[in-house]
């Protein structure tokens, strides 16, 4: 005997093999089995059955979301959910079910936060203004959520209260912006570092360890060895190159300025050093094509000498030949 499944158990079916899947971690199979309770209830002429589509379309691309992680993908889980009942409860897999309403805000934020380029302070360097100000919008929004924490917390792996995620975001446009203006402008750079460092509390160890290697470096001021005048920004402005440095010479001079001389290196500012490095360059190349003019000179001697002894050998070989 065939026994037919009713709509309501095909429909039951379906959700109750997303949940399992969810609950597995299988969130592709999840996120197909909430597809086909979807479609049964969107068609279903049981009102009961019926009005349940909007909430199990949700759940389709909720769980499609966090699969994908992209900005995109979390603004159509937010638009979805809402469309719902603000006040419905959402069983997502957390302890706590949170409303339509709460859940739908948190996914919007997530799609902010998702389309942030992670940042890493060796790319920071090459980060426009443009991501500067991007961070910073999205800094101040998640500022405004004060230090609550997101309920996809766990899902997402965010686990900071969204103001220390705001705050954090703030002193990476900090950073970016101060790497722009370094050379040109330290004093200024010295002030943007200055802020990033105080929202960075609680950022990773390495990104506080070079802004507080940008600040120390940034903040020196010295004179340059070679022209004497007053430069700032140690490794920017200014490096160290090694020299005879002596103790008369670190006592008559060294305390001409801060930092003039350190470990046997002498400050020398970026203008004297491409000075000296480019003229160093020029005279390198200089003496490089003499010493290739003069090879290719001695080559040509060499093939002369080498073609001349061949014709002499040619000639006694005949000569050996004849006799």
């Amino acid at each position: 005997m065939i026994f037919f499944k009713s709509e309501r158990e095909k429909f039951e079916d379906e959700l109750n093999k997303a949940l399992s899947d969810r609950n597995k971690g299988n969130i592709e199979g999840a996120v197909k089995h909430f597809l086909n309770a979807y479609e049964i209830a969107s068609k279903s002429n049981d009102p009961e059955i019926n009005r349940r589509a909007g909430e199990t379309f949700f759940y389709a691309v909720f769980y499609d979301a966090l699969l994908k992680k992209t900005p995109e993908a979390f603004s159509k889980a937010a638009e979805q959910c809402r469309k719902l009942d603000p006040t419905l409860p959402l069983d997502i897999g957390v302890a706590a079910k949170p409303t339509a309403g709460e859940l739908a805000r948190d996914l919007e934020l997530a799609s902010m936060i998702f389309s942030l380029p992670r940042f890493n302070v060796n790319d920071a360097v090459k980060m426009d203004e443009s991501i500067a100000q991007k961070y910073e919008e999205v800094g101040n929004v998640l500022l405004g959520e004060g230090s609550r924490r997101l309920i996809l917390e766990d899902l997402l792996n965010i686990h900071d209260p969204l103001s220390a995620v705001g705050f954090r975001l703030l002193g990476y446009a900090r950073i970016i912006r101060a790497l722009k203006i370094e050379a040109d402008n330290p004093s200024k750079a010295v002030e943007l570092y200055s802020e990033a460092m105080a929202y960075l509390q609680q950022a990773p160890p390495e990104v506080r360890n070079f802004v507080n290697d940008k600040l120390g470096k940034l903040s020196k001021t010295t004179k340059c060895w070679v022209c004497h005048r007053e430069i700032q920004g140690e490794e920017i402005n200014y490096i160290y190159m090694p020299a005879s440095v002596n103790n008369y010479i670190k006592e008559k001079y060294g305390s001409e300025a801060s930092f003039l001389i350190t470990d046997g290196k002498i400050a020398v500012c970026r203008v004297c050093y491409t000075m000296v490095y480019n003229l160093s360059d020029a005279l390198a190349k200089r003496y490089y094509e003499l010493a290739m003019k003069a090879l290719q000179e001695v080559e040509a001697r060499l093939n002369a000498r080498i073609s001349s002894l061949e014709v002499r050998v040619s000639a006694i070989r005949v000569q050996v030949g004849r006799r």
